[in-house]
């Protein structure tokens, strides 16, 4: 007998809510099938009607996050909105989850997935002519430190509004950190020329 669809969408997302609650509080890799099944409410055998293993469970929710990122960021271009828009509007999109997935207990291959689907799109908001010398390492360095300050953000409870932290970025990646602050702010021997 075939399952209905709202049946079936209900346990899959039983499985995927205790992969999260499980994500909070352990590596992902540790998530055993025991613990989900115990958690969601079903048996294994039921798990396994859904998923492989949790490998696939864990593919499962990785691509369902890169496609709602994806998906606010083609929205964005299409709807031509300004860089400082389509930077707030995707990292607006960047849930709890996706931050679990690229803190220490996360996945280490998810963030090279990350920047391989979002760099496409957000490359023509980069300041850098895509024939400029050394375009892929500029690239690279960009990616970076946004990377870099979307985990520093998340560590801090996300203590800036998503226009903030999208000016912030923005502001850095056109004059660095020194157009980013005062000469004043910088150590002794350290100043700007």
């Amino acid at each position: 007998m075939k399952k209905q669809p709202e049946i079936t969408d209900r346990t899959r997302r039983k499985f995927v809510d205790a992969f999260w609650e499980l994500a909070k509080v352990k590596p992902v890799s540790k998530i055993a099938v025991s613990e989900l099944t115990r958690l969601a409410g079903y048996n294994r055998s039921t798990f396994y009607e859904y998923f492989l293993d949790t490998d696939d469970l864990l593919s499962y929710v990785e691509n369902k996050l890169i496609d709602e990122v994806k998906e606010v960021a083609q929205k964005s271009i299409s709807d031509e909105k300004p860089p400082a828009d389509f930077f707030r509007m995707v990292f607006s999109a960047m849930n709890e989850e996706i931050y679990i997935l690229l803190g220490p207990n996360g996945d280490s291959s998810f963030l090279p997935r990350v920047r391989s689907e979002l760099i496409p799109l957000a490359s023509q908001y980069i300041p850098v002519r895509p024939d400029s010398e050394n375009f892929d390492y500029l690239v690279a360095f960009v990616n970076s430190a946004m990377f870099g300050l979307l985990e520093r953000w998340h560590e801090n409870n996300k203590d800036l509004s998503p226009e903030e932290i999208s000016e912030m970025m923005q502001r850095l990646v056109s004059g660095g950190v020194r157009g980013f602050i005062s000469s004043e702010a910088f150590p002794k021997g350290m100043e700007p020329v």
